[in-house]
């Protein structure tokens, strides 16, 4: 099979998309002086914490790095794994990170742990995970009550993941506390408890629910890689992965935090319109899991769930924190409006828009 080689810098564009790439962002340049005059010096470190780069939670991200929309800002984005969003979050904590690639979900549970961050630009605004049962294990499955006594496996690297799954069995009466979880690591763990039989039922992101839907082994249940199927398990939309920092670094490092904002609302507005071979070109080989097919099978299931603007409207804000409060058995907390408005600015994003333009 033919490889696709990683780039170490952005792909080599048509001189003639290059200039009126450079143009445009010259000209938004000129109308916007004082932003641009506060851009940091060459090369600004940022060390950006996230599960794995190779998820397509943070395609948005690897993108930016490849085509060079990061340079162009003037900074040097170091992406980190660190495997799952709870270790992602410790890394922010303790001052391992700069900012974090993470769901927004996670950032409500942070919130109402009284850690002070606040997110900046979304990049996926649905949950992009999906349920199923297997085919195998319960061939005679016609109702989410049948879970009961049976085990679960969940991404551990995607909160969403495990919110998918008591979002359902809650809808049919089910407690938590009446199934068995069994909590996934990233790679090749989760394949390898699926084909011993020891989860009856997997609510997991891609590539992995693709595969085992291809193979015919996986009967779907719920599918929040959609807009419609997240609405129609969450009663409502649900903001996926954002990037947040402490308030402190978001305010101290605001030329920082814009520039990262612009690159990845330019990286969302390249996937909106992104054809296969460009994908492909793009990402490095290694993010394809050595089969494209697949890749781009998993990537087109999802590629709704992306952010086009960057946004966080107030409805996906309010659904996400009820949400997390119901099922993430957080309790409520009498302040929760004002964590709710302080947890999340658009700022940034709209004045990248003012800078780079409004999507057409």
């Amino acid at each position: 099979m033919a490889r696709v080689h990683a780039w170490s810098s952005r792909p080599a564009w048509p001189s003639r998309r290059r200039w009126l790439v450079r143009a445009s962002a010259g000209a938004a340049g000129l109308a916007c002086p004082a932003l641009w005059a506060e851009r940091p010096g060459p090369r600004a470190r940022v060390l950006l914490g996230l599960t794995r780069e190779d998820s397509l939670f943070h395609l948005p991200l690897v993108v930016a790095r490849q085509l060079g929309y990061f340079t162009d800002e003037g900074l040097d984005v170091r992406l980190v794994g660190w495997g799952s969003t709870a270790a992602v979050a410790r890394a922010l904590r303790q001052g391992r990170i700069d900012v974090a690639a993470a769901s927004y979900l996670q950032l409500i549970v942070q919130r109402l742990q009284d850690q002070p961050w606040q997110s900046f630009v979304l990049m996926g605004r649905s949950p992009m995970v999906a349920m199923g049962v297997s085919t195998a294990q319960l061939p005679q499955f016609d109702h989410v009550v049948q879970l009961r006594g049976q085990c679960i496996g969940v991404a551990a690297e995607s909160l969403a993941a495990r919110l998918l799954a008591q979002a359902l069995l809650a809808k049919a009466g089910l407690s938590p506390a009446e199934v068995h979880w069994l909590e996934l690591p990233a790679g090749a763990a989760d394949l390898v408890a699926w084909d011993q039989g020891r989860i009856q039922a997997l609510s997991h992101a891609d590539p992995l629910m693709t595969q085992l839907e291809r193979r015919g082994e996986l009967r779907l249940l719920a599918d929040a890689r959609t807009l419609r199927g997240t609405e129609d398990v969450f009663d409502g939309p649900l903001p996926s992965t954002c990037l947040f920092a402490h308030r402190g670094y978001v305010k101290a490092r605001a030329h920082i935090v814009q520039g990262l904002t612009q690159a990845v609302l330019r990286s969302l507005r390249w996937l909106q319109t992104a054809a296969p071979a460009d994908l492909l070109a793009a990402v490095p080989a290694t993010h394809t899991w050595a089969d494209r097919a697949l890749y781009l099978a998993a990537y087109f299931r999802v590629r709704e769930g992306y952010s086009p603007d960057g946004i966080l409207d107030d409805e996906a804000a309010h659904n996400a924190w009820r949400v997390v409060q119901g099922l993430e058995g957080v309790g409520l907390r009498p302040d929760v409006a004002a964590r709710m408005a302080s947890a999340h600015t658009n700022a940034f994003v709209l004045q990248a828009r003012r800078v780079i333009g409004a999507p057409t």
